[in-house]
């Protein structure tokens, strides 16, 4: 079965995810990660995998987020959330440097903090690299969480870029240091992701959604839901010359080998 590294899914109206679960196993996902952004949304991620045999959280404030660099309180509260037996994962963490995000140096205090809080409970690291105006050929935002994932050496936590639409000379740095690529949804219609596409290894390709509640869509049917991981699936497949078969039994391996002491709760799901 597929697992979604990364969706948002407790965000959802609560009467909403039942179904959300229910159309994404009936589609083959076995298993989805939903990742908080602050701490109070980290809690309801949490409650979810209480909720749900086959939902596991991610903690983690994001980076857009941020009133301020974390405060000692803050760190101590997600140094519990991080402890949680339904917590796979930190995330969802990282670097944003659009136009109205936060201080930078609030930014890169927060994500070394979060690194330093997932080493402490061996959580691999889902995180967030966005430029300002979604330009990917800019270095800013770039630049630091690179300067900050070798400074940290987080490569030794595993992990992976989440929701990548970088071009392939950034995604080659990121898999140098260890981690591995997530392709969404975009996939199907950005092409200048195409070549990371095609060239990151096969040991290093993961899945995602993203999938929280996408209120400027006015059709509700077409909101991005786990259900539509096969769809990212076949269109990996057909740019890589393979299978949606081979993806799905790939991705999932990847995603289990990232988890490590983690993996076999999410097994447990998948059988």
């Amino acid at each position: 079965m597929f697992i979604d590294t990364h969706a948002h899914i407790h965000q959802h109206n609560s009467d909403e995810i039942n179904d959300i679960v229910k159309r994404a196993v009936a589609a083959n996902v076995g298993a989805i990660l939903t990742a908080g952004t602050t701490i109070e949304d980290s809690h309801k991620a949490i409650k979810m995998g209480h909720e749900f045999d086959n939902v596991f959280a991610g903690v983690g404030i994001h980076p857009t987020d941020l009133g301020r660099s974390l405060t000692n309180n803050e760190i101590s509260k997600l140094r519990e959330l991080a402890a949680s037996p339904q917590v796979v994962v930190m995330s969802e963490i990282g670097i944003d440097h659009q136009e109205k995000s936060p201080n930078k140096e609030w930014q890169a205090e927060s994500f070394h903090s979060q690194i330093s809080i997932a080493r402490e409970h061996a959580l691999p690291i889902v995180f967030h690299i966005r430029e300002h105006q979604d330009d990917y050929d800019a270095r800013s935002a770039r630049d630091a969480a690179i300067s900050i994932l070798k400074e940290s050496n987080a490569g030794d936590l595993r992990g992976t870029a989440h929701y990548f639409q970088g071009r392939w000379g950034f995604a080659k740095e990121l898999l140098d240091l260890g981690f591995n690529i997530s392709f969404a949804k975009t996939l199907t219609h950005k092409t200048d992701i195409e070549e990371t596409a095609i060239k990151t290894p096969d040991d290093r390709i993961l899945l995602e959604t993203d999938a929280y509640p996408q209120w400027f869509k006015k059709n509700r049917d077409k909101w991005t839901e786990p259900k539509d991981i096969p769809v990212i699936a076949q269109k990996l497949a057909s740019l890589r010359g393979t299978t949606a078969e081979t993806i799905e039994a790939t991705s999932t391996e990847n995603a289990l080998t990232m988890l490590g002491n983690y993996a076999s709760i999410v097994e447990q799901a998948l059988n």
